[in-house]
């Protein structure tokens, strides 16, 4: 079994010194998805920060959680799941980025923090029918 470091090395095919997470930075910005999905949430498309291991509102009234096969679906079919309250504009990356950069964006978009003060998303409202969720303890 390899060291994280070399794994990640390896994984890249080569050995840039940053991280699966600093690559993914980088595509973010190269890819221009930044341009979208800013963190001030003015972004044509939703904000990433905090949503990691979330449920997400959808535009046909379903939620999903924020994880891996949602981000990588999202990034190769952007319009399988449309988040509520956003247009269907998001272009596909199919055949545009390799299984490395979809992992690298994937630990990236993971690591991506709600800002200072501001709350987690929101959870997903129970579907109609459904027992209210009961009070956390004190």
């Amino acid at each position: 079994m390899l060291p994280e470091d070399e794994y990640q090395a390896w994984l890249g095919g080569t050995n840039t010194g940053e991280s699966l997470a600093q690559r993914g930075e980088k595509l973010f910005t190269q890819l221009a998805c930044i341009t979208c999905h800013n963190s001030n949430s003015k972004g044509r498309g939703p904000a990433l920060n905090g949503v990691w291991g979330h449920p997400v509102q959808l535009a046909n009234g379903n939620t999903v959680t924020a994880d891996a096969a949602y981000v990588r679906e999202s990034i190769l079919t952007p319009t399988a799941k449309i988040v509520a309250g956003y247009q269907p504009l998001m272009p596909t990356f199919q055949g545009q980025v390799t299984e490395e950069q979809l992992l690298a964006l994937t630990e990236y978009i993971k690591g991506l923090t709600a800002a200072p003060g501001a709350a987690a998303p929101a959870p997903a409202p129970a579907p109609a029918g459904a027992p209210a969720p009961a009070a956390p303890p004190r």
